[in-house]
């Protein structure tokens, strides 16, 4: 997995890269040895988390918290969670990816150290004919791969609402854009999508009972998790990175944000679509998805466990200690006030 030091490519999306951002000068004597411990930080190359890095390098906030990282881009949905388990790096802030705790359980030395986006920042869309949730049976619905993200969580949907999915035909027709599409084109009657798609003027609508940041509150959308070496002997330096990111989730929510987000936004988007950018914002703004504590609770976990144990992805329910370690999420709150 080669990792190329170039910080311009990074900001543009490209492929596999890695940065290292000099250190000002740490601005708080407590975390001034983080400086020392440079720290592996890899992200999906998707374009929610290119705005997030974008955002992050205009505000500075890794090199203000004194933050030496190497950011590396690995694309698919397991690459980050891979390279971590690896050893070819350290920590991944923000991750949809729903099969954690079976890699865990599975012995992938990673543990979970927070939550990136806590709030599902996605609906169930459909054409029109489709009033309820109910009236996905016989339809066909599309998702990702089999218990992927869209599929677990369209599952878990139908679950709580009591209702059977079995007369649900599912499809994979990849992310959620392609997902979208499906429905846009006539290849599926109903998707699970993107709120970035909210403004979209395609006749698509949300069925009622399908946002699903209101239907599955509980469930934490995007976690963060890092390797158990970078727990054990990083651990301020993940202090540092943990506490970065919790002013960045901090400053996104405010209203003061808007320039930053838009300019962020256009940095990391070729071609800049302000219909979707004006739905990120807005959700943001409304439902304040994140929080500046990064740190979970045991119910939190609990809770994705009972999850996928239903769901049939994973096989046991293990100790709070055994998945998770939150010492250096409780330590960057702590930092932040």
């Amino acid at each position: 997995m080669p990792v190329t030091p170039n910080r311009r490519a990074f900001l543009r999306g490209a492929a596999h890269l890695g940065l290292r951002l000099a250190t000002a000068g740490a601005v708080l004597p407590r975390i001034a040895r983080a400086a020392a411990t440079p720290l592996r930080i890899v992200s999906n190359p998707g374009l929610e988390n290119a705005t997030l890095n974008a955002l992050m390098d205009r505000q500075g906030y890794l090199r203000h918290f004194g933050a030496d990282v190497q950011l590396v881009e690995v694309p698919g949905a397991t690459g980050p969670f891979d390279a971590i388990a690896a050893g070819a790096a350290d920590v991944c802030m923000v991750s949809g990816y729903n099969m954690v705790l079976s890699r865990i359980e599975g012995g992938a030395p990673v543990r979970i150290v927070g939550a990136g986006m806590r709030k599902p920042a996605l609906a169930v869309f459909a054409r029109p004919g489709i009033g309820t949730l109910a009236d996905l049976a016989g339809r066909t619905v599309a998702v990702g791969g089999p218990m992927g993200l869209l599929h677990a969580l369209m599952l878990q949907l139908l679950k709580e609402q009591g209702l059977d999915a079995s007369p649900v035909r599912f499809v994979d027709k990849g992310s959620n854009d392609a997902c979208y599409q499906a429905v846009v084109q006539g290849e599926a009657d109903a998707c699970c999508s993107s709120i970035s798609h909210l403004n979209d003027e395609d006749g698509l609508v949300v069925v009622p009972g399908g946002r699903l940041w209101q239907a599955l509150p509980h469930y934490v959308f995007q976690t963060a998790y890092a390797s158990e070496r970078a727990v054990r002997d990083r651990h301020e330096a993940l202090v540092a990175v943990m506490a970065a990111y919790g002013r960045l989730y901090e400053h996104l929510m405010s209203a003061g944000a808007r320039d930053a987000f838009f300019e962020a936004r256009r940095r990391a988007q070729r071609r800049f679509d302000e219909a979707s950018a004006r739905a990120i914002w807005d959700f943001n703004q409304a439902q304040r998805p994140y929080a500046k504590d990064l740190s979970l609770s045991h119910s939190d976990i609990a809770y994705q466990q009972d999850m996928f144990i239903g769901l049939g992805g994973l096989k046991h329910k293990q100790p709070f200690d055994a998945v998770a370690d939150m010492s250096a999420a409780r330590a960057a709150a702590r930092l932040l006030g």
